[in-house]
């Protein structure tokens, strides 16, 4: 009977140390992701201050210019929050509430981006200018799914966490 226990402790200590290892090398390379991430917010902000700048002088000819630009602000709070996230799991919180929450909000940015691209770029012009339908971008609705795809994925890690703490308090 002891040395059933005894084995049991040591075959924890060992999962343990495993995932130790493992968490370790995922807070390494979420680390380099998090940069990565902060790198492309900010040329992608850069970009869109320069785009704006020069459709303002452009906008008299072409009014509809304006309508590229408004999943823009969309797409760089998703960004923004993929680069929080990640800070997040670099730091060890994996399961923590914030993660979930920051998921759901790149889901949804992602999701209304896309919706807003989809209407505002490719559905408009086919309707007000009789644009042939087959230049339908079909790279808005991929990202609109994604989007929908993350938030569920958020509501997954939720769950887990909850039975996570639920397997916790039994031990």
């Amino acid at each position: 009977m002891a040395l059933d226990a005894a084995r049991a402790r040591a075959n924890t200590a060992a999962r343990a140390g495993q995932e130790g290892a493992r968490m370790d090398g995922l807070q390494a390379r979420t680390r380099w992701m998090a940069l990565l991430a902060l790198f492309v917010f900010a040329v992608m902000m850069l970009l869109f201050a320069l785009q704006l700048a020069a459709i303002d002088a452009q906008v008299e000819d072409r009014p509809d210019l304006w309508a590229h630009f408004l999943p823009t602000p969309f797409y760089l709070y998703a960004v923004g929050a993929v680069w929080w996230a990640l800070r997040s799991i670099s730091a060890g919180k994996g399961f923590a509430p914030q993660v979930a929450r920051l998921l759901r909000r790149v889901g949804l940015a992602l999701a209304v981006g896309g919706m807003i691209e989809l209407v505002g770029q490719n559905l408009l012009p086919v309707f007000l200018t009789r644009a042939p339908l087959f230049e339908l971008d079909s790279t808005a609705i991929a990202i609109a799914i994604v989007g929908a795809g993350l938030w569920a994925m958020s509501e997954l890690i939720d769950e887990a966490r909850a039975a996570r703490d639920e397997l916790d308090s039994f031990v």
